[in-house]
């Protein structure tokens, strides 16, 4: 069964551990640090089911690579700037207006980001501030059609001999958008930036090798199949797949069993169910009093119209 198949034959009960408004996926449009530099070049994509967090961060000095290329061709400081990125897998709590992240399964060892966020949402816009005022995050909704919300955690994988080990990660889906952490067999030094362990490397072609072990990807629907949109190995962008292979519930409730193809020595890959839903709706907007939308009806002509005429300019 796919996931929706899964969603669908399983009734699964949720509990909505942050506001139903943080649900689904958004993009930054820029973090503005105390200092007042800004950044709006680093791509960042967040999905964000009832209790599980995803995001990814690559930033613009990242290089791209093609799906073929040889990690031994390219030169130290290019195989630390490209493990130079975040990405990975959280547990979400909420209390109001606070929210908090927890049990990262990350490509960094470390926790780059250790606030928790003051969130407030108006219509596609979340904004998230630092408690300290270190910075403050614009964040905006992407559209996606109605479907499955879903937050899976990985515990193990079972190899092609029949042997199982445990494994950490995670699926994060809204919709149309999904992000995958998978973790890595034997983990890095704790708090050691991956780009500091491939530099210092006698072979920083081999330590970026061991950096990828752990993959973070951010795909968007297309029909049956998911494109990598960015993913903390670049040769894996652009790039059509399965969400999962087949999957099957486990004997355990709450446990869903993945049969893994195409990847060497793996057969199965076992998921906990966080929360699982078959056919959610992500809404663009919030709710507001009525006085106030009819003030912004009242005001349409120089508020929303213009604005809408050069929208529809730019799309024709």
């Amino acid at each position: 069964m796919t996931l929706a198949e899964v969603a669908a034959t399983l009734l699964q009960t949720n509990t909505l551990r942050v506001p139903e408004w943080a649900i689904g996926c958004v993009q930054r449009r820029s973090i503005t640090f105390a200092t007042g530099i800004e950044d709006a070049q680093t791509r960042v994509f967040w999905v964000q089911a009832h209790g599980m967090t995803g995001d990814i961060r690559i930033h613009p000095a990242r290089p791209q690579l093609t799906p073929g290329t040889d990690l031994t061709n390219l030169d130290r400081e290019t195989l630390s700037r490209l493990a130079s990125v975040e990405g990975g897998i959280a547990s979400t709590s909420w209390a109001d207006p606070v929210m908090s992240w927890a049990d990262w399964t990350g490509f960094q060892p470390y926790d780059k980001y250790p606030e928790p966020g003051l969130m407030r949402r108006i219509g596609d816009c979340m904004i998230e501030f630092a408690p300290s005022g270190a910075y403050v995050e614009d964040w905006r909704f992407l559209a996606s059609a109605p479907g499955v919300l879903a937050g899976l955690r990985l515990e193990k994988e079972t190899d092609t001999k029949d042997d199982t080990y445990p494994r950490s990660g995670g699926l994060v889906v809204a919709g149309d958008h999904a992000i995958r952490t998978l973790g890595r067999y034997h983990e890095l030094p704790d708090g050691t930036r991956c780009q500091d362990f491939v530099a210092s490397s006698s072979d920083p072609a081999s330590a970026l090798e061991r950096v990828f072990q752990c993959v973070t990807d951010y795909m968007i629907r297309e029909d049956d199949l998911w494109r990598i949109t960015a993913s903390t190995d670049p040769r894996r962008e652009g790039a059509l797949v399965p969400l999962t292979g087949p999957l099957s519930p486990g004997r355990e409730p709450g446990t869903l069993h993945e049969t893994i193809y195409g990847e060497p020595g793996i057969a199965q890959r076992h998921w906990r169910i966080d929360s699982l839903e078959p056919n959610v709706a992500f809404s663009q907007s919030t709710p507001i009093a009525p006085d106030r939308l009819a003030w912004l009806q009242r005001e349409a002509d120089t508020l929303l119209d213009p604005v809408t005429a050069s929208q529809e300019r730019k799309v024709a």
